[in-house]
């Protein structure tokens, strides 16, 4: 039987450290969050993972469970909440983001054009469909993660939290 992971995280401004620029802190966030993904496969036996591929740590969580694909029997699917998601982007981030969306298992397309809601329905149709959500929090109470963490917990899922700030994990 398939089990399925989502995640959830903050886009690089969200982060309390300069993402990206203060490597000691951003490569502790990784390995952190490459240790919670090989904990849900071992531990949950998560078969599957979704990524709703935003910039920041939607995209790192991509990466890490594309590059975890060499040593368990795991699939990324890339819920998409519009196709013009990338429009604002710089080329660098498109290109990463085009790179992860041709080594996806799966893609899915939550609306077929940009709309107000188009990124809530893509975090519910993410949380719907798993067993299980780690979350990269920051512990502000606003915005897409933290709307994702509380839709998670109305319907019971498991939630496996890294917080940005103390370091748990």
């Amino acid at each position: 039987m398939k089990k399925y992971c989502c995640f959830t995280g903050h886009r690089p401004k969200g982060f309390p450290f300069k993402y990206g620029i203060d490597k000691k802190k951003h490569k502790a966030y990784l390995n952190t969050l490459r240790e919670k993904i090989k904990f849900v496969i071992t531990f949950y036996g998560i078969t599957n993972f979704i990524s709703g591929m935003a910039l920041g740590a939607d995209l790192d969580f991509a990466e890490l469970v594309l590059k975890l694909r060499k040593h368990y029997p795991v699939s990324l699917e890339c819920a998409i909440p519009c196709p013009n998601q990338t429009l604002i982007w710089n080329n660098t981030d498109k290109l990463r983001y085009e790179s992860i969306l041709k080594r996806a298992n799966e893609i899915y397309l939550v609306s077929e054009q940009y709309t107000p809601e188009c990124m809530l329905k893509r975090n519910r149709h993410m949380v719907d469909k798993s067993d299980i959500v780690i979350a990269v929090f920051n512990g502000i109470e606003k915005g897409g993660t933290w709307y994702t963490v509380n839709y998670a917990k109305k319907t019971n899922k498991i939630i496996e939290v890294i917080n940005l700030y103390n370091g748990d994990k």
